[in-house]
């Protein structure tokens, strides 16, 4: 079963920075339907009846009124355990959660991003969010999404950054994340490496970022590893891998045109890498897609 890439939604050829579904039904549906990816991060809460969510080839539970989120780019579906559901999607640009010119209290907040899910909880079931606002803010978010009046964007944006901002805090406390240090000068460091990172991210290699952001090897080294709390090197990686994911539910590209694709030294290595950041390899996850 091979993914596809959803695109990104544009209104008189603008981009739409938050997208708002209710899919609901009353007919059998396929398991699985096709996978598929975007741009967006996304939040999904059924309404009614319970779902499956079939996430990188694992299955997730996602019982009724419970939160899943979906970081950009990772090859998802969907499947309703019953024929009367409705499921609540809200997609939205990382944009959203960060400007481009960012402060650095936003830069602080959206690092957790770049790392997506590692060690982080994806689910928040309905006993844990019936003790929070967040069932308040989809129903919020839903009513604005239904009557759309005049400043709903912002409205549904704003309920967007409150969820997030809770479910941020919530990793922090619970999780023991290290408390980052990131000033002014930092922000910019980091901003410009990502934005080469991400342009440029199978060849990319720290003496052409260092440059970059006109800093020498060993102070751009030193600024990255303690914002981001994660080398360089590593963190190229990890992008790297992220991009094969999309190839290898996407393509029948082999495995080692992939690997050279994203700009990784040799199969083996590839191979390596993809087993450190997903516990599995390139290839059982691509059989898991099918």
């Amino acid at each position: 079963m091979q993914a596809f890439d959803e695109g990104r939604k544009r209104i008189n050829d603008l981009p739409l920075a938050v997208q708002c579904l209710l899919m609901s039904g009353a007919e059998p549906q396929n398991r699985w339907p096709r996978l598929h990816y975007h741009e967006y991060i996304e939040l999904l809460y059924p309404v009614k009846g319970d779902y499956e969510v079939n996430l990188n080839g694992e299955v997730y539970q996602l019982p009724e009124n419970s939160m899943f989120i979906i970081n950009a780019g990772e090859p998802h579906a969907t499947f309703a355990k019953s024929h009367d559901r409705a499921l609540f999607c809200i997609k939205f640009l990382p944009q959203v959660l960060y400007s481009s010119e960012q402060t650095v209290t936003e830069m602080e907040y959206s690092v957790p991003y770049v790392f997506e899910n590692l060690g982080r909880e994806r689910v928040f079931f309905k006993e844990f969010l019936s003790e929070t606002f967040i069932p308040k803010s989809f129903d919020s978010i839903m009513q604005e999404h239904e009557q759309k009046r005049f400043g709903y964007e912002l409205a549904i944006r704003s309920e967007v950054l409150r969820i997030f901002s809770f479910v941020i805090r919530y990793w922090y406390e619970s999780g023991g994340e290290a408390e980052l240090q990131i000033n002014a000068e930092t922000a910019a460091v980091i901003s410009k490496a990502r934005r080469y990172v991400d342009e440029h991210f199978a060849e990319a290699d720290l003496s052409s970022a260092a440059k970059v952001c006109s800093l020498s090897y060993s102070h751009f080294s030193r600024v990255f590893n303690g914002a981001m709390k994660m080398s360089f090197p590593d963190y190229v990686n990890l992008i790297r891998v992220n991009r094969s994911m999309q190839l290898l539910s996407t393509t029948e590209q082999s495995i080692t045109d992939i690997a050279l694709l994203c700009g990784f030294s040799s199969t083996s290595y590839y191979i390596h890498v993809f087993k450190k950041y997903k516990n599995i390899s390139p290839n059982n996850f691509r059989r898991m897609l099918r």
